[in-house]
């Protein structure tokens, strides 16, 4: 079975994904944060961590990196919540969402999604990622 770590400091969104990915026969784990995520993935191992981008601490830009430099065969999805409904009280602009996905994708993020994104688009680019390395 394909191992899931998601990262997101909103546990709304948290919940939301894991029973996505649940559902579509992923095995999940869930973090609130960068670090925890990593301690997870050191601890449990994944095929595909899902790191949202603005959080507090290390923001999912710097959670890719450490994951990239730590695990080079982990699949990665960054998504970010430029203008989602959920966002509390802090929306970034489009321009620093575009400037976070940008960055994302230079340090070698496999896919970056702006929320919200359809759950059969996410779940058809998680089993394409996961089926290339399985």
């Amino acid at each position: 079975m394909t191992k899931v770590i998601i990262i997101d400091d909103e546990e709304d969104i948290r919940i939301v994904l894991k029973e996505i990915f649940v559902r579509a026969g992923f095995e999940v784990e869930i973090a609130g944060n960068g670090q925890e995520g990593i301690a997870l993935l050191r601890e449990q191992g994944a095929d595909l961590v899902i790191t949202d981008i603005i959080m507090p601490g290390n923001d999912g830009v710097e959670t890719a990196y450490d994951i990239r430099m730590e695990f080079p065969s982990i699949k990665i999805i960054v998504m970010s919540g430029g203008g989602n409904a959920a966002a509390l009280g802090y929306e970034p602009t489009a321009i620093t969402t575009s400037a976070y996905l940008a960055s994302a994708e230079a340090i070698g993020a496999d896919l970056t999604l702006t929320k919200p994104f359809d759950r059969e688009e996410l779940i058809k680019a998680a089993t394409e990622l996961t089926s290339v390395q399985s």
